[in-house]
């Protein structure tokens, strides 16, 4: 049977098949873990770390704003901005002007309401929000941007006035570099976790899916294999008490009712052929014994004719000889169609001289070079054997010489440790062995379903190879106990 290859087999169709549900559904793990870390982080940055910020920021800039200490106030934005994370801080008005930065570039820098980092929160609205927002920079850097409204208070009186609800924005700009970093080492350590898990488990599932269902299953398919070629005798055993198990049951059941029926389909197939064989017998010894004779009186009779005859009479006799030249005819006929039928010499002689008999007249009809050796046979075998293998042998010569073109044949035959080997091959045009036994083929002939069928009853083996254009090789093995004579070796050769 053809080895199935690894990337074809079930076993790596299902680890494939297991190995990405498994990839699929912790790298979904994987991703929500992240993102919900990744939002954690952020949350505490936005809860925790930049309201308290921004608080002391506001609470130190108060002073500084009250006794309008411009040099105190940008001090306290350059050491707010060497905090960890801070990219950016400054202050603007109540129109969105930059009155108060530690870059020089930004002062004066008006940033519109309709800012896209604006609108996030001032979509539709301009009151004023404490809010945080995320956003990206041309540079492709990712920034969490704090704004803290500087609410108007009785102390900013003097120069503000009281209407106004607030004097200006505190805006804190922190980078998240340090996250994305800390995300990305912590993605490497998951990914190598990840893996390493994938792999283990597809080790784990691999050697499970091997010793459970995989290993099970070989035995069926070995025990189908034997099935194909007719062998119902393979049993399958599993102590485990599962699905697996019921199965096997069922199958061994299934053996056992198709071997049954195998064994009275060749019992009948064996009368079958036994009563074709003793119709046969009976069919040639009357063209033998009766017709067989009545043919050659009538060439007797003829002959006497012909000597009784007047020599002038040269129409009569033209006549006469035409009548003698065909019952001769007629005689070689019919004695060729007894011997096909059924020839004596094999219940007389038995099957190595049959053969060779028939293999010598095989070859002088076609034209064909036939070699025939035989060793190991003593005496005769059993009328069945015998039979079968003179079929088997004459079916396989006529399909050579009808369909094979052979210009050689080559017959051996071995009786050997209790067992008859028998192999016929050709150097002919071959054939598409699939082709011919498909059952809807026009070529399929009932020849080699013969030979099958012949091989089948005596429980043997046959074994056919041919190809297009490679010629045909048969090999027949069949039980046969030898006698308890010493073995004589056959090697009679015809060619």
């Amino acid at each position: 049977m053809k080895r199935i290859s690894f990337h074809h087999s079930l076993r790596f169709k299902i680890i494939i098949g297991l190995t990405a549900l498994l990839t699929l559904t912790l790298t979904t793990l994987f991703v929500i873990q992240y993102f919900h870390h990744r939002n954690k982080m952020i949350r505490n940055l936005q809860e925790n770390v930049s309201p308290h910020l921004t608080q002391m920021v506001n609470d130190v800039l108060k002073n500084a704003m009250i006794s309008k200490n411009l040099n105190e106030m940008k001090y306290i934005l350059e050491v707010v901005n060497n905090y960890p994370d801070v990219k950016n801080i400054f202050i603007m008005n109540r129109i969105g002007k930059v009155i108060l930065s530690n870059d020089e570039q930004e002062m004066g820098r008006t940033i519109d309401i309709q800012d896209a980092t604006c609108q996030i929160c001032h979509y539709r609205t301009t009151e004023a929000l404490n809010k945080t927002v995320i956003y990206t920079t041309p540079r492709g850097e990712k920034i969490f941007r704090n704004v803290n409204p500087i609410y108007n208070r009785k102390e900013c009186f003097p120069c503000h006035h009281p209407s106004e609800k607030i004097t200006g924005v505190l805006v804190t700009d922190f980078t998240l570099k340090n996250i994305e970093r800390q995300l990305q080492a912590e993605v490497k350590e998951n990914l190598l976790f990840l893996l390493l898990t994938i792999l283990i488990s597809t080790l784990v599932i691999g050697i499970a899916l091997n010793q459970l269902v995989i290993k099970k299953l070989q035995y069926f398919v070995e025990a189908t294999s034997f099935f194909g070629r007719g062998d119902f005798k393979r049993s399958i055993d599993f102590k485990t008490d599962d699905e697996i198990k019921r199965l096997a049951d069922s199958f061994n059941l299934m053996a056992k009712t198709l071997m049954e029926k195998k064994e009275l389909e060749r019992k009948y197939l064996s009368r079958i052929i036994e009563a074709e064989e003793n119709e046969r017998r009976r069919i040639s010894r009357e063209l033998h014994d009766e017709i067989g004779q009545a043919l050659t009186a009538i060439r007797f009779n003829l002959d006497r004719i012909d000597k009784c005859l007047p020599e002038t009479s040269t129409m009569a006799r033209e006549r006469l000889e035409e009548a003698k030249t065909l019952s001769q005819q007629t005689i070689k006929a019919m004695r060729r169609l007894s011997m096909d039928l059924r020839p004596a010499m094999l219940d007389d002689l038995g099957l190595i001289p049959t053969l060779r008999w028939y293999i010598q007249n095989f070859s002088n009809r076609l034209n064909i070079d036939s070699q025939f050796q035989a060793t190991g046979f003593v005496g005769k075998l059993p009328p069945p054997i015998e039979t079968a293998f003179y079929r088997i042998i004459q079916e396989a010569l006529n399909n050579i010489g009808k369909h094979a073109e052979a210009g050689r044949v080559e017959i051996f035959m071995e009786h050997k440790d209790s067992m008859i080997y028998a192999s016929v091959t050709d150097n002919g045009k071959g054939f598409d062995l699939d082709k011919v036994l498909r059952p809807e083929s026009k070529e399929r002939g009932s020849g080699i379903i013969g030979m099958q069928e012949r091989v089948s009853i005596l429980k043997g083996h046959i074994d056919i190879r041919s190809k297009p254009g490679s010629g045909t090789h048969i090999r027949i093995e069949i039980p046969c106990p030898k006698g308890s004579e010493n073995d004589e070796k056959d090697t009679g050769l015809i060619g």
